[in-house]
């Protein structure tokens, strides 16, 4: 029974060797249970998306090998399900349509912004 748990486990651990996955699960899973279901995709998608630029941005060596490990990955979506997205998310239903077409045409009209 203990062999078939630990193969049943490889199994469903591969795809969250791929960090980008590792990164977009966590961000959507934590984002439904936050009940932020509107953006939950859109977080995990950013996370997907962003995950790469940041584990280039800890250094690649030579070899491809991944400076950032998996779990890495993982809570690196996690914060941004937490921090980022949400964020956005409370600036977007702040915007006003308004104000944001008089700084378009104050803007092509070549005046200052109040």
């Amino acid at each position: 029974m203990q062999e078939l748990l630990a193969q049943l486990w490889s199994l469903l651990s591969i795809p969250f060797s791929d960090p980008r996955i590792a990164a977009a699960v966590p961000a959507f899973a934590l984002s439904w249970l936050m009940g932020n279901r509107n953006t939950a995709l859109a977080c995990a998608v950013v996370a997907f998306c962003t995950i790469k630029l940041i584990i280039w941005a800890t250094g690649v060596p030579f070899d491809g090998a991944y400076q950032l490990p998996v779990e890495g990955a993982s809570g690196v979506g996690a914060g941004m399900a937490l921090m980022g997205v949400h964020v956005m998310q409370d600036k977007v239903q702040s915007l006003d349509v308004n104000t944001v077409a008089r700084a378009i045409v104050n803007a092509i009209k070549g005046r200052p912004r109040k």
